[in-house]
């Protein structure tokens, strides 16, 4: 409670008057108690009191600490003046916050008597102080109904207060959100909770719910677009920073930088937009054309790129077309022809063609032999083919079989009934008939209808004759032997004895011989090719410089002269010599890389340079085939490479060739049709 006097003087008052008489100043008093709400602190509270033409007197209370919530009474004391008259006038006045008249909010006014000394009490319990927000301004209503506050309940709400986005009148001007908002709305429209740029909506609420209240989003079609985004390298300003690309723009893989790991290539954002790399004209790329036909192998690695303009390196394609790279004959622009080999590498072999493929000739003349050698006559037929115990055969033509003459007791090629071992088998061009030579030197020829045979000294025990030819007209026989003598079977000479071993004999035109084997004969072996020419009357061999064989132990097992400028020779462990009758040196050829196949016959087809190679591994027989190019692809075995040594194969042209080995393997190119196989 808080107490108060007009004239601050104790409330007691001690008198004796006559009634006609006033009370004396000191003896006429009013109590007024002024209750108010227990919130109204802010406000003012008036006291005004006067008599007649007296003094006014007047008290204000507009201090919060003259106020207490918890007794929120106010006690004033008026004690009558000596110039008043006996009528006192006491007004009560209610202000929002200041004292100011324009905030009046309730007056009350009473008149009170001093016709008498004493005390008078005045309470005022209803006097319309509600501030129940303690704002200090007053609910509206009350007696004078000028209360401002238009929401007691809330301290924001009253007049002159900032309006606010709530959907409230907080000024107390009877709108809702009126005057300055500020809270602008922009569009987000691709949902990346930053509008796009521009002045926005001005508004409380959202337009819409694709509306956001911050902006800066520099392309809203585009959700990774965006400020505070990290800046990415893609063309595009990522970060709404006004730069483009900012972060890739410096440095030695700048944008833009000249590079050289492309085609006059410049540093461009990667793919994933997280740094650049060399972009330029597309390099093609390059690989291997070993056999120079302009094509490239099939499923080969890329051997380096070209740039546009660029020469093409030689031996290198920018397609990979060919099917076989150490054939030039074979690419995918090539023409098939029947040779049991892909030409144009469309994947099939000799199609459209009638011409079989290499298959074993099923013949009761040929089954259960161990064939050593074959011959063909240059026309194709008759083929010969020797063997192991007197075995020998002929095939006239195509159209028949062969005709066995191994048991012929008319005509055969042996001594008293005895039969050879037949090693080598050649046939004369100028009639078919076939010469055969063999064990303890024996050779002979075969008519095909008599057979004169003979043996031939040489020296030597286990000796044989390994391979035979014919040279000249008049015809000229020779045979080497496998202890390394040269024989001329015709004068009934002995040539030349090398100290060594022979396994292979051919003749280079009409003049020259070509005799190869091993230089020892027990191990280790070094591989040697005697040459022998007519006009040193064959006796008197020139050895030839195989480079490349240093250390190679093995004998060579066939030759094959193609033509003066090319011949080959084979031999054990995959020894593979390439010569030239221009030369004395010959160069080595190295062998696929794949089981060591011991090889042991060869033929070139008239006109080419490809060499056909008979071999054995693990006793399975292998064909191979060499090109100036390289170990191209062969024909295939139409069953499956042989289970059984393969020994000889003789051959007219790549369409027309011949195999022979043991246990009566016979194939033929092309061969009869697969109903007649085994």
């Amino acid at each position: 409670m808080r107490q108060s006097a007009i004239l601050l003087l104790p409330l007691v008052l001690l008198a004796c008057k006559k009634d006609s008489e006033a009370p004396g100043p000191r003896e006429a008093a009013v109590h007024v108690k002024i209750g108010h709400h227990e919130n109204f602190s802010q406000g003012c509270i008036t006291v005004e009191a006067h008599g007649g033409t007296g003094e006014t007197l007047l008290a204000e209370f507009k201090e919060p600490a003259q106020f207490d919530t918890n007794d929120p009474v106010l006690n004033v004391a008026i004690f009558r003046k000596a110039d008043w008259g006996r009528d006192v006038e006491v007004t009560v006045r209610v202000f929002e916050k200041g004292c100011a008249t324009e905030q009046l909010v309730d007056e009350r006014t009473r008149t009170f008597s001093f016709a008498s000394a004493g005390r008078q009490e005045w309470v005022l319990d209803n006097l319309h102080t509600d501030d129940e927000d303690g704002d200090g301004f007053v609910s509206r209503g009350g007696p004078m109904n000028r209360g401002t506050d238009c929401d007691a309940l809330r301290a924001t709400a009253f007049p002159g207060a900032p309006e606010l986005c709530n959907g409230l009148d907080d000024n107390c001007d009877g709108q809702k959100e009126t005057g300055v908002v500020n809270r602008f709305w922009y569009l987000d429209h691709d949902r990346d909770t930053f509008g796009r740029n521009g002045p926005g909506t001005e508004a409380c609420d959202p337009p819409s719910e694709l509306h956001v209240e911050v902006t800066g989003d520099c392309d809203d079609e585009r959700a990774d677009i965006h400020p505070n985004i990290v800046e990415a390298c893609n063309g595009l300003d990522d970060n709404c920073g006004g730069g483009i690309d900012e972060l890739f723009t410096d440095g030695p893989r700048a944008l833009g930088t000249s590079c050289t790991e492309a085609c006059n290539g410049t540093y461009a954002c990667n793919s994933a937009g997280t740094g650049t790399e060399c972009v330029g004209t597309p390099p093609t790329q390059l690989f291997t054309d070993a056999d120079s036909d302009g094509e490239g192998e099939k499923d080969s690695e890329p051997m380096g790129t070209l740039c546009p303009g660029a020469p093409l390196p030689p031996m290198m394609s920018a397609n990979t077309l060919d099917c076989d790279d150490a054939d030039s004959a074979t690419s995918s622009q090539g023409t098939e022809v029947c040779d049991g080999l892909d030409n144009d590498c469309d994947g099939q072999v000799d199609e459209q063609m009638s011409c079989g493929s290499l298959r074993r000739v099923v013949d009761p003349a040929l089954e259960g032999r161990h064939w050593r050698s074959v011959a063909v006559h240059p026309s194709g037929y008759p083929v010969w083919v020797a063997g192991l115990d007197g075995k020998l055969a002929v095939k006239r033509d195509a159209a028949s079989p062969f005709f066995s003459h191994d048991g012929d007791a008319a005509a055969p090629c042996g001594d008293a009934g005895n039969t050879w071992d037949w090693h080598a088998v050649w046939v004369d061009p100028s009639n078919g008939y076939a010469v055969v030579a063999g064990e303890d030197g024996w050779i002979g020829e075969h008519t095909g209808g008599s057979c004169l045979a003979g043996q031939i000294e040489i020296p030597g025990t286990n000796d044989y004759f390994s391979g035979v030819v014919g040279v000249g007209n008049p015809l000229q026989v020779f045979a080497v032997s496998s202890l390394g003598h040269l024989h001329e079977w015709t004068a009934q000479n002995t040539r030349h004895d090398s100290l060594g071993r022979y396994w292979g004999l051919h003749a280079n035109g009409q003049d020259a011989l070509y005799a190869v084997g091993s230089t020892g004969e027990s191990t280790p072996l070094t591989p040697v090719v005697n040459l022998y020419i007519r006009t040193t009357d064959w006796s008197t061999p020139a050895a030839q410089n195989l480079q490349g064989t240093e250390g190679v132990h093995g004998a060579l097992r066939a030759v094959w002269a193609a033509s003066t400028d090319l011949i080959y020779a084979v031999g054990d462990g995959g020894l593979v010599v390439r010569g030239s009758g221009q030369s004395r040196d010959w160069e080595r050829v190295l062998a696929p890389v794949e089981p060591v196949v011991d090889y042991v016959s060869v033929a070139v087809p008239p006109g080419t340079m490809n060499a056909y190679v008979i071999g054995n591994e693990g006793g399975v027989g292998r064909l191979k085939r060499l090109t100036p190019d390289g170990w191209a692809n062969a024909p295939a075995f139409a069953s499956g490479e042989p289970n059984a040594p393969l020994h000889d194969i003789a051959m007219t042209s790549a369409s027309n060739f011949w195999i022979v080995g043991d246990d009566g393997n016979v194939y033929h190119f092309p061969g009869p049709s697969a109903s007649s196989q085994p």
